[in-house]
């Protein structure tokens, strides 16, 4: 099954298919993520952005030995507190079984609350188990007003999931000069698949 699931680290997105990282794209400019003593103690206090980014060094092994169980502890803590990436990502591990049980229902409900802050890769995730019918009952056309929904926040990866319907018909009728426009909004961002995709249909 043709099903991603992102997972962000500070700096980073990482899209996850069948556990395997595909590739990185940049989000900010901010310096590399390490543990410090001082960032968990900024955790241990209560700080839901610093537990985020605790959970991240646990998780990938940044400055600290790997261990996802802890990292995940972590996105707990911010998730509960309403911090954004560390719902989405708790709701990816939830999803992947990657340092907890796995629980589809439980992640809908994570990513859910993330996008519900607008947060463009756990839109695309609710888009993606709509369309898919992972986790939620199929319904490929909610899965394209998901897709709609980060992609009108020009992200790229929406965009070409949003080309990907258009060109297969998918929750929208087939229009091949809309996929090309959706394609060519995130290949102008250098997103990779969109580039191959408008390569592929030039030929």
């Amino acid at each position: 099954m043709n099903f991603n699931l992102w997972i962000v680290r500070r700096g980073f997105s990482l899209v996850l298919l069948a556990g395997l990282c595909a590739f990185g794209q940049a989000e900010d400019k901010k310096p590399p993520l390490r543990y410090s003593e001082d960032l968990k103690q900024q955790a241990q206090n209560g700080d839901a952005d610093a537990q985020f980014e605790l959970g991240d060094c646990f998780f990938f092994g940044l400055g600290i030995p790997k261990d996802q169980i802890e990292g995940v502890s972590w996105y707990r803590k911010a998730a509960e507190a309403g911090q954004m990436k560390a719902q989405f990502n708790l709701g990816g591990c939830l999803h992947e079984g990657l340092g907890t049980d796995p629980n589809l229902s439980e992640a809908i409900v994570w990513w859910r609350r993330s996008a519900g802050q607008d947060y463009p890769p756990a839109q695309i995730s609710i888009g993606d188990a709509y369309l898919f019918g992972r986790g939620l009952e199929q319904d490929e056309e909610e899965g394209v007003r998901w897709y709609r929904k980060a992609a009108d926040q020009s992200y790229a990866a929406a965009q070409h999931r949003l080309g990907n319907c258009y060109f297969n018909g998918q929750g929208v009728r087939k229009d091949v000069v809309q996929a090309i426009q959706w394609y060519r909004k995130a290949a102008d961002q250098g997103y990779k698949p969109s580039i191959k995709a408008l390569r592929k249909l030039e030929q």
